[in-house]
């Protein structure tokens, strides 16, 4: 059912194809470790990635699905081996460092968070250079201490990409 409705959003407008991924979220909560590990392989992320980089999904609805695929990877132990040789990690790595070398003013505090969520969490070994730049972005966000529904979510997925971290990547 997630390959179906996966291979099917392509076609639609970037609204559309936000909510269309917001009912493959709902697939992939009821997803089992096997079947989490096995559609999210090297394959599955170059697609990402190519999509992304053909325009046909923006940067803000991958991320969307990335983070939600990177919370289940976390809550359910999964481990996806084959995201450090995909193309998705290398354009991850790239846009991370792009947006970091930005003038502060310049850079875009949403796309570098979203980029480091779904690094941190879809990733088991990391860069030492991206762990410098998304260890502080993350940290930022976290502290976050306002009252909106809204803000608590980016709040918790900050604390969820950092609880990745395990004494061997730091």
């Amino acid at each position: 059912m997630f390959l179906e409705k996966f291979s099917q959003l392509e076609q639609f407008t970037e609204a559309v194809q936000k909510r269309k991924i917001e009912e493959i979220i709902e697939v992939i909560e009821e997803l089992n470790n096997n079947e989490l590990e096995s559609i999210f392989n090297e394959e599955m992320f170059n697609k990402i990635e190519k999509m992304i980089g053909e325009k046909k999904m923006s940067m803000e609805n991958a991320s969307l699905l990335l983070k939600h695929v990177g919370c289940c990877k976390v809550l359910k132990l999964v481990f996806f081996d084959e995201f450090e040789e995909s193309s998705l990690n290398e354009r991850f790595e790239k846009m991370i460092n792009e947006e970091e070398m930005k003038e502060e003013e310049k850079r875009n505090e949403k796309l570098l968070i979203d980029l480091c969520e779904c690094y941190i969490s879809l990733n088991y070994l990391h860069s030492p250079e991206i762990i410098s730049i998304c260890v502080p972005c993350l940290l930022k966000v976290a502290m976050r201490k306002e009252e909106n529904e809204e803000i608590q979510k980016e709040v918790e997925m900050a604390l969820l990409a950092l609880s990745c971290f395990d004494e061997f990547n730091v």
